[in-house]
């Protein structure tokens, strides 16, 4: 789902690109746009505010470990356990993946330039911008094993169903990790002006500040059989199991820096005082701190002889990445004649 409304924005965004910019087929549109370009030529020595609407892709990878102690008392003695009865030792079973953990991202840009500091080609100056983006995703689950869910008999159900802690509805575990907005991106960098005819491009590398908010979830549910299972007794899941169902939640903020590079194309039309830019922009960030979030919960039944504790771990990887496109409105008024 998300990768289709990446793509829909970014088919919407050449549509876009069509329209500003616009073909070009007879020597008048082309005088045109001449002279549409060369009224920007007096930008270079002004300061240049401006918004812009953004959409984009973020993701990473991460790792998911989960760890458990055995099970405590009361439990019947597994050799006593009917086919399809046993699981193991453990409360839930050691599990481990790495996953990739993707988002589209939508938001807006700020920025203000400042006029060229140097009469070169280039027309180098510097620029500031501010992003707010807002992500657009769902949970990614890793360390997983079966479906965490309301434990209960499996459906569907028969009073001569055999039900294992195996097959047990609603029973496994699972780390999930999901993007919180807002995100924040700042960056600082320098812009360069290129002019080949009457199509003008700006290069803009910078070093980029972002903060980034995470949610890890944690969940291990389990039941363990109390008596043996006989056909000839009326079947209760309450009686016939207790059930362990543990989980956590923690929020995390993560900060990083790292590099950018965009390249944003004039299309020569305006809108008021606006001239309008499409771009395109790639960011890497190095994230600092501890990246590794750990989760313990233990079972607090106080008739359980024995630690029922499950350890969930989530590593964070310590470079992310974004990728996005837009359209800007940067605030040129036209110089008076």
């Amino acid at each position: 789902m998300q990768l289709a409304a990446i793509v829909r924005g970014l088919l919407l965004l050449s549509l876009l690109s069509l329209v500003v910019g616009g073909p070009q087929p007879s020597n008048a549109q082309s005088d045109a746009r001449s002279d549409a370009m060369s009224r920007f030529d007096g930008e270079l020595d002004r300061w240049v505010p401006s918004a812009a609407l953004e959409i984009g892709i973020f993701g990473h990878t991460g790792k998911g470990e989960v760890t458990s102690t055995n099970v405590g008392t009361p439990r019947i003695d597994p050799p006593n356990f009917p086919a399809g009865d046993h699981r193991g030792p453990f409360v839930v079973d050691p599990e481990s993946s790495r996953e990739d953990i993707l988002s589209a991202l939508v938001g807006g840009t700020f920025e203000i330039m400042t006029p060229a500091f140097a009469d070169v080609p280039s027309h180098p100056r510097l620029f500031l911008d501010v992003n707010i983006s807002v992500p657009l995703t769902t949970e990614v689950g890793l360390a997983r094993d079966a479906e965490p869910g309301e434990l209960g008999f499996p459906q569907p159900f028969t009073a001569s169903t055999i039900t294992g802690e195996d097959t047990v509805a609603g029973r496994g575990t699972k780390i999930t990790v999901q993007h919180q907005g807002p995100q924040i991106h700042a960056g600082l960098g320098a812009a360069l002006t290129f002019d080949f005819g009457s199509q003008r491009i700006r290069i803009k590398p910078s070093f980029v500040y972002s903060r980034i908010k995470t949610d890890i979830t944690a969940v291990g549910n389990r039941a363990v059989r109390l008596r043996d299972f006989d056909p000839r007794v009326p079947r209760d899941f309450d009686t016939e199991f207790r059930t362990i169902e543990l989980n956590d939640k923690v929020e995390e903020v993560y900060h990083g820096i790292g590099p950018a590079l965009e390249v944003e194309y004039e299309t020569g039309n305006r809108l008021g005082p606006f001239s309008l830019t499409l771009f395109l922009k790639g960011h890497a960030s190095r994230l600092f701190g501890d990246l590794k979030t750990r989760m313990e919960k233990t079972n607090q039944d106080p008739t359980v002889t024995g630690e029922e504790t499950i350890r969930w771990k989530y590593s964070q990887d310590r470079w992310v990445f974004r990728a996005s496109t837009g359209l800007r409105f940067r605030l040129v008024p036209k110089s008076r004649r």
